[in-house]
């Protein structure tokens, strides 16, 4: 090839050479705008029907159920309530199922082997003389996700208001709670294939501190006890965390008090974890309730390391209820400063722990 030919060429190569670059370009501003980013907050999922705080929850597949509590006129509700989790996380349009024979408040719930339990709880006049219940009922899961008939099934060995519960496998652990005292004792009872309870047995590993509308959450074989309410004129919530590994066996570890504490000590809140974090969120302190989140970091071992925030709810809230699904939280119901909710808030995991949601970026 000659200079002149040379000499013609190299326009030719620069104009192709601009239009690599602008298709580059452009798709590169394509694929920015149609990019999911997460963001950060907490956001409104379908509200339920009737209003209702010290509720229960649980999820079964995927569906979600509430079930208890107290109405905004202070009447224990029976009244039980699910919904479909869509793909997305969203929730369909909530509906009512058969009712619980007894209507309790500061109840717990487990869901296994095609059954809904509800557990322990208080009914009776409110106050100070309500009469906690060792009593359990459970109801058949249709294809649907509706309810059978509610049946009762094996009591607890000890009656208890303000429990919690935490599954392991088909084995479900009743923690602490009031019966005219603030419990240490923990008890088990596994589930088999037709829904029956095995007699619930008391572990020998009781908590190292009496528990009272605290808060517990499971991660792998690690067990955790968060919190709570103690009868004392100076401090009335706790901010420790206790922990119990479950054998093989189901048995429990003794219990050992973590070395961290809460940011905010609280109680009638709720805790829960998604893969290696441990979070608790909502509560009273004592003077208000509560909107802040807060989580850490769970190691190889099980302990947990310095808490710290993240979103908080965008309304504060005590005697909620918090379930978990697909890495997705789900806090319904409570108490806000002046009403009764249905609402329900959700968020799920992003960088490092801290919760959030995601949207498309607008350009």
């Amino acid at each position: 090839m000659n200079r002149q030919s040379q000499n013609h060429l190299w326009p030719l190569l620069f104009v192709l050479l601009l239009a690599i670059i602008a298709v580059f370009s452009l798709k590169a501003k394509q694929d920015e705008t149609n990019k999911l980013i997460f963001i950060s907050g907490w956001k409104n999922a379908t509200s339920f029907i009737e209003p209702r705080h010290a509720l229960a929850s649980a999820t079964y597949h995927s569906h979600l159920y509430v079930l208890g509590g107290i109405d905004a006129a202070n009447n224990y509700v029976r009244t039980v309530e699910y919904t479909k989790i869509k793909a997305d996380g969203s929730l369909g349009k909530w509906q009512k199922t058969s009712p619980l024979n007894e209507g309790r408040f500061y109840l717990a719930a487990a869901a296994s082997n095609g059954y809904l339990f509800a557990i322990g709880g208080a009914k009776g006049v409110l106050g100070e003389n309500n009469i906690p219940v060792a009593s359990v009922e459970k109801a058949k899961i249709n294809p649907d996700g509706s309810l059978g008939k509610w049946l009762l099934t094996a009591d607890l060995t000890t009656p208890r208001r303000g429990l919690t519960v935490n599954q392991y496998g088909n084995r479900i652990y009743a923690l602490g709670g009031y019966n005219g005292i603030f419990l240490h004792s923990i008890e088990q009872t596994t589930v088999n294939k037709n829904g029956q309870l095995s007699e619930w047995t008391l572990s020998p590993q009781q908590s190292k501190i009496d528990r009272y509308i605290h808060s517990s959450a499971i991660a792998g074989e690690n067990l955790y006890l968060l919190a709570g309410h103690m009868k004392n004129s100076k401090t009335i919530s706790y901010g420790d965390v206790e922990l119990s590994q479950i054998s093989d066996s189901g048995a429990l570890s003794p219990w050992r008090i973590e070395n961290t504490t809460l940011l905010t000590p609280r109680f009638i809140a709720s805790a829960f974890s998604l893969g290696s974090y441990l979070y608790l969120l909502a509560g009273h302190d004592g003077a208000k309730r509560l909107g802040s989140v807060e989580f850490t970091a769970i190691d190889k071992s099980g302990h947990v390391g310095r808490w710290q925030l993240t979103a908080p709810l965008k309304t504060a809230r005590s005697g909620t209820a918090t379930v978990t699904h697909n890495q997705r939280v789900y806090v319904l119901g409570g108490i806000s400063q002046n009403r009764v909710l249905n609402s329900v808030e959700t968020a799920i995991q992003i960088e490092d722990g801290n919760l959030g949601n995601f949207s498309a970026v607008i350009r």
